[in-house]
């Protein structure tokens, strides 16, 4: 059950718990597409089976995007467009996505949504790492004539997103950091410090 917020801080604290405790949050040894193990798995999508949590991740978003200028939201399939649609509810503010393969019926379309030329769009994901499929999807926006300056993600995993789309002109900005989210779960126990640092060696050998 998540409890009443009165600051940011504790908004995402409350989040990052619930996170953990719907299995969203995993600790043990997984593979990973290139061919390396991972002390932690991350797997946001299960948010979708949980609304309270959803529509918590949607709030601390809405905390971030009030401090940023754009006409409307992209989301980035597929997970971040139920949290985008939850972003829309929770904000009132109109939500497009870029289709991973364009129709080749109908319309043809490979944005999917009400917008306009011209229009300044957020992209909204649910976690970065190296920022690939954010830029990818940046440029399916721009090549339709909208423009593009800030993305929004739920965690960034500290592993080079953050640069890679400022060498590209791009903004990121982030609820939290996975650093944030690991002092958050030994704090309460969920982890101990030896997983603690498993991970931050993890982030700094990215980093490096």
């Amino acid at each position: 059950m998540i409890a009443p917020m009165n600051s940011t801080n504790s908004t995402i604290e409350a989040l990052v718990l619930d996170l953990h405790e719907i299995g969203a949050v995993q600790f043990g040894r997984f593979p990973l597409a290139s061919g390396r193990v991972s002390p932690i798995y991350i797997d946001l999508r299960l948010m979708i089976s949980h609304p309270a949590v959803l529509r918590a991740a949607a709030v601390a978003y809405s905390h971030v995007l009030a401090t940023l200028s754009f006409d409307i939201m992209a989301a980035i399939p597929y997970a971040g467009l139920p949290i985008g649609t939850a972003i829309a509810i929770e904000t009132d503010h109109p939500l497009i996505f870029p289709r991973k393969v364009t129709k080749s019926y109908g319309t043809g379309k490979s944005i999917e949504g009400k917008w306009q030329v011209g229009q300044q769009v957020v992209i909204i994901e649910d976690l970065i790492t190296s920022g690939g499929s954010i830029l990818k999807g940046i440029a399916a926006l721009k090549a339709n004539g909208l423009v593009v300056q800030d993305a929004v993600v739920l965690i960034d995993r500290q592993q080079g997103g953050v640069a890679n789309l400022q060498a590209e002109g791009y903004r990121l900005h982030s609820v939290m950091q996975i650093t944030q989210l690991l002092d958050i779960l030994e704090t309460h126990g969920r982890i101990n410090a030896s997983q603690h640092q498993e991970v931050r060696q993890m982030v700094r050998a990215s980093q490096a």
